[in-house]
């Protein structure tokens, strides 16, 4: 099983970002509380938003390919940040603005502090070589986030005071939360990047659920005519192919959301972060995922019961056609033994019965 902890992310990170590398335990005995104060509550305001764009692009990312490509064009800071998940690059997008770039393997990338736009111009377009299988339509996201820096938190400085709940105004300490559509990171910048990857997990489980939305919708649509033909009793024109055809779609897109995907499960790498996999949750609550997985199934279970009727129907056609084969076959016999029967006797009534005549008797003279 992948672990993903602090630990693990400062040894990948550490020579990039030059931060020593020390054991979680003694940093953690180092705090003290200080005297209690009541906190002061900081509201979000517009001038603090920023977008957070999620823009699925294929069924899955090829890394390292991408890690390269972001280094021809110049990222040499960008890297792995999970090895087979995650990739990251700080990209400048304004004069004096940065937004942190995260390509998931599952094929979205989501970028904190560009529009969907500028992501599709700038970082999409830059990452076409390492997709895999691209979609013909791109699905994207957009929600807004703030950065807050809380009361006694600094940075650059280590953390005297171990987080909190003290209020229904900061319902989660000096955690990461969602405040109605926003999301709100706090803490360190370190510990931020991680709460930005757990957020964009669950903002890209949105944009892949939403390109099988899309995918279902238009495979339903293809079988709207054969259920009106059922409706009203016409003969339905579909070739044992073509159901064939549709079955394997349909297994297709059964397969993506149940087998093939963590769509429908809370990926490995939270299993040990129970931190990183509340924000996970939190935000496929927000985007109504549940639900959403929900409906999408029985849509599928309502094209799977067209599939068998149709399946059942080209069984039954091909089942009269062998029936009919039979009877044309008996019909072609019995022709066969009526002519042998005819000729037989036609035979016997051409035969002409010899008579013997005696010799004629002439007496001698």
């Amino acid at each position: 099983m992948r672990r993903f902890s602090t630990s693990v992310w400062q040894y990948t990170r550490a020579s990039e970002l030059g931060v020593k590398v020390k054991s979680f335990q003694s940093s953690k005995q180092a705090l003290r509380r200080l005297p209690s104060k009541k906190p002061q509550t900081q509201t979000p305001s517009p001038q603090t938003l920023q977008p957070c764009t999620t823009i699925s692009t294929c069924e899955s990312y090829n890394l390292p390919k991408t890690v390269e490509l972001l280094h021809n064009e110049g990222f040499l800071q960008s890297s792995i940040l999970l090895p087979g998940e995650v990739a990251h690059v700080e990209y400048p997008y304004e004069a004096g603005k940065i937004a942190d770039v995260l390509v998931l393997a599952n094929g979205s990338v989501v970028s904190w502090g560009m529009n969907e736009s500028e992501t599709e111009d700038k970082i999409v377009a830059m990452l076409k070589g390492a997709e895999r299988r691209p979609y013909k339509h791109h699905e994207s996201e957009d929600v807004d986030f703030v950065v807050e820096n809380m009361p006694n938190e600094d940075n650059s400085q280590p953390m005297t005071e171990a987080p909190e709940a003290t209020s229904n105004d900061d319902p989660a300490g000096h955690k990461s939360y969602m405040k109605g559509e926003t999301i709100i990171l706090r803490g360190p910048e370190k510990k931020m990047l991680l709460d930005k990857v757990a957020f964009s997990s669950g903002l890209a489980r949105s944009t892949k659920l939403a390109a099988l939305e899309e995918s279902l919708e238009r495979y339903i649509d293809s079988l709207k005519m054969l259920t009106d033909h059922l409706a009203t009793g016409e003969k339905l024109r579909v070739t044992e192919r073509e159901v064939l055809t549709k079955t394997g779609q349909l297994l297709q897109l059964r397969g993506q959301l149940n087998l093939y995907s963590e769509l429908i499960e809370t990926p490995d790498l939270y299993w040990s972060e129970p931190e990183l996999e509340r924000l996970y949750a939190l935000i496929s609550k927000n985007l109504d995922i549940g639900p959403r997985i929900g409906i999408l199934n029985r849509k599928l279970d309502y094209a799977s019961e067209v599939v068998a009727i149709l399946k059942a129907h080209m069984a039954e056609k091909q089942s009269v056609r062998l029936e009919w084969m039979i009877i044309v076959l008996i019909m072609i016999e019995v022709g066969f033994e009526c002519i042998h029967f005819w000729e037989k006797y036609r035979t016997k009534d051409d035969v002409k019965v010899e008579i013997k005549v005696p010799d004629t008797y002439y007496p001698s003279a």
